[in-house]
């Protein structure tokens, strides 16, 4: 049983008696949710970047929006809507705890070349 914060329903306050038997369970920090840390590592090690950033845009409420921009050879041939359906496929996990991702680039390394490249002139 919880109460809400109004506007925050993603801060909840929960009785005190509940969340000792949480810890006592060793359940509290799977519910506590998900890192920037723990979104870089699925992206890495499922679609093995060359380039990865990953902005915790939460501002400090939820812990769970996010804003990726992404380099992987795995988007070959993909357009963008594709590419967008690898990275979600990629945090399927993550995704059931994430309030909010904005996947700003979803590039192949020949366009991410690209773009460096023309930044520098």
């Amino acid at each position: 049983e919880y109460w809400t914060l109004g506007l925050y329903p993603c801060l909840e306050v929960e009785p005190s008696q509940q969340r000792k038997k949480r810890r006592r369970r060793g359940t509290e920090k799977e519910e506590m949710g998900v890192t920037k840390e723990q979104v870089e590592s699925s992206l890495t090690s499922k679609l093995k970047p060359s380039h990865l950033e990953v902005i915790d845009t939460s501002g400090g409420w939820c812990g769970a929006s996010f804003a990726i921009e992404i380099v992987s050879e795995q988007f070959e041939g993909k357009r963008l809507l594709e590419r967008h359906r690898i990275v979600n496929g990629a945090l399927e996990e993550e995704m059931k705890q994430i309030h909010a991702l904005s996947i700003k680039k979803a590039l192949t390394p020949e366009q991410w070349k690209q773009q460096q490249e023309s930044k520098k002139i």
